[in-house]
């Protein structure tokens, strides 16, 4: 896995958050859920005294790399709107979730706060509904220029909680310069899994020693960045729709783990945990990369010889879908005082001209405008060429299930044993069997417990 910061979706940063977060956040929505008191409904007027005093909006958000550009954003908004002043509160990343649950918790919670599809339904109790304003104002907002694959990852049961900033999707990555001296033809969008692995056996480089000059490809180990892509793939799931029972066990999902232990110990494209180079796909050491992190592009366009791309993901026996989508996203808190103003600061956090200030960092655009302008002004010295690829890739991805159990099971009761066929050659059939019966022992539990009742 990557040491490189990423800036959406569930990357090295959002790992280190979910372990934080998931349990204590458990413990909080019980605690706090009945007190949870919604702020007015959308279009309720404001006050003749409130109309003549500026409101102050507090936003907390963790220290980004793309600081610049959300305060000057910010700097825009307040100009455009002298009535509302948003005032950031920086926490050091590590710090945020921490920050923020004692926040709520001491019933002091942020106007906005960051959220997003995987957070949502840890965080949805506190989160202010914004289907009103959005079906208000669809129109107004311009919200078909939105991707609908983003639109789907920001609702929850059918109802707005957040809008999206940009976000990161699953694609496969290639060093250029890697294929050229193997003489390789670089990936198409018609790769299936055997020319993925043909490949990375070709790239996969050894000196007279036997030692590995360069990888084939990296493989993401510690949490869920790419088996359950390849799970997904074979056709199969980690849970049933209704996150009551784990699948992880079935014929299809231990044909996706397989082939994911199959890139270390039968294809030997890939480093075991811990014996690769450091940095991964940005070390130049990698032909290629399964699955990536959209994040990580500013990072690898600031190393001088990297001429890299990307492709849609190598098709699985269930074609190209199973990848996934993950949005950076903000929301409301559900006791902001101020949910009008919120909202419209919201509109202009993810209009054109905000979205086109992110997308000018790197990063990929939520609305179809701005990502059409840019392919029109591409030039040979890009990253990635195939940018349009990325935005294509957004009709084989899938968000992650929407469960509140979804990143403790994951993490803390499925990953160590998919760690165990790696680190100790378990078989594939049995760690899924002995995950499947675990995680499943926790959902048990969890039904039984009162807190059940306030929702998946």
């Amino acid at each position: 896995m990557s040491q490189l910061p990423a800036n959406n979706g569930f990357d090295s940063i959002s790992l280190r958050l979910a372990r934080h977060f998931c349990g204590a956040c458990i413990c909080l929505l019980a605690v706090l859920l009945a007190g949870c008191r919604r702020a007015s409904a959308p279009g309720t007027p404001v006050s003749a005294a409130g109309a003549e005093h500026q409101v102050t909006l507090t936003w907390l958000l963790s220290t980004e790399q793309i600081r610049p550009q959300t305060e000057a954003i910010v700097s825009d908004f307040e100009k455009a709107n002298p009535d509302i002043h948003v005032q950031l509160r920086w926490t050091p990343e590590p710090q945020y979730q921490t920050k923020l649950k004692t926040l709520i918790a001491a019933g002091q919670p942020p106007d906005l706060f960051w959220c997003g599809d995987v957070w949502v339904a840890y965080l949805q109790p506190f989160l202010y509904d914004l289907t009103p304003f959005v079906e208000r104002d669809a129109r107004e907002y311009h919200l078909d220029d939105i991707y609908p694959a983003l639109r789907r990852a920001c609702q929850w049961s059918g109802r707005w909680y957040y809008l999206p900033r940009f976000f990161n999707v699953s694609l496969l990555y290639y060093n250029k310069g890697l294929f050229d001296a193997a003489h390789e033809p670089y990936p198409t969008a018609n790769w299936t899994w055997a020319d993925y692995v043909s490949a990375a056996q070709t790239l996969t480089r050894r000196d007279s020693n036997g030692m590995v000059l360069t990888w084939g490809s990296t493989i993401v180990t510690g949490w869920w960045g790419e088996w359950y892509i390849l799970v997904r793939q074979a056709g199969g799931q980690l849970f049933n729709p209704q996150v009551t029972s784990c699948q992880l066990n079935s014929p299809q999902a231990i044909e996706g783990m397989t082939r994911y232990a199959d890139k270390i110990f039968r294809y030997k494209i890939s480093p075991s945990p811990g014996y690769g180079p450091a940095n991964g796909f940005a070390s130049g050491k990698y032909a290629m990369e399964f699955g990536g992190h959209t994040g990580n592009w500013p990072v690898f366009d600031a190393i001088p010889g990297l001429d890299w791309d990307i492709q849609l993901l190598p098709k699985g026996s269930h074609g190209h879908s199973g990848g996934e989508v993950a949005v950076d996203a903000v929301g409301i808190s559900s006791r902001c005082p101020h949910p009008e103003e919120a909202w419209r600061f919201l509109k202009f956090l993810t209009s054109e001209a905000s979205v086109r200030r992110y997308v000018n960092t790197g990063l990929l655009s939520i609305r179809r405008s701005v990502a059409e302008d840019s392919f029109r002004h591409l030039t040979p010295q890009y990253h990635p060429q195939h940018l349009r690829t990325a935005y294509d890739a957004l009709a084989y991805a899938e968000p992650l299930p929407q469960s509140r159990d979804f990143i403790e099971i994951a993490l803390e009761i499925i990953q160590p044993e998919v760690d165990r066929v790696l680190s100790e050659r378990v078989p594939v059939p049995v760690a899924c069997d002995r995950a499947a019966e675990a995680a499943n022992a926790f959902l048990h539990t969890i039904s039984q417990s009162p807190s059940a009742a306030n929702g998946p």
